[in-house]
């Protein structure tokens, strides 16, 4: 009895959580190709991904630093896709990766896979911690 009990209430969570992430997504407006060059480009994002802090400079020339708090700093590269009016990235043990960018009531948000990783904006090369 307990044990299906925890089940239901495990997957009305899952639900919830679901829920919660779509409508975060559904406030978000989709930005375009010239927008995020615009946002990025010469500037640092600051954020956390999966729990883990990081910053990430996005080079005019199309270089990207990646630097996590608790980790080494990774070189790669960025563009943005007219055509699918996404940011993408290059590191040489992923490859390239698209993301949609969200517009929020917050700031940003980097979507993959449907779910929202929100960031700020700082102005410039700001990579310290």
């Amino acid at each position: 009895m307990i044990r299906r009990f925890f089940l239901i209430a495990t997957a009305a969570c899952a639900l919830l959580t679901g829920a919660l992430a779509t409508a975060a997504l559904a406030q978000g407006t989709v930005m375009e190709a010239a927008e995020i060059e615009r946002l990025l480009t010469g500037n640092t994002a600051e954020g956390q991904w999966d729990g883990a802090s990081y910053k990430s400079y996005f080079g005019p020339g199309g270089t990207t630093v990646f630097v996590p708090s608790d980790g080494a700093p990774l070189r790669g590269k960025w563009r943005v896709n007219p055509e699918t009016n996404q940011y993408e990235s290059f590191f040489d043990a992923v490859g390239w990766t698209g993301y949609t960018i969200l517009r929020t009531d917050a700031g940003f948000a980097w979507v993959l896979n449907d779910k929202a990783y929100p960031f700020a904006v700082i102005e410039g090369r700001a990579l310290s911690f």
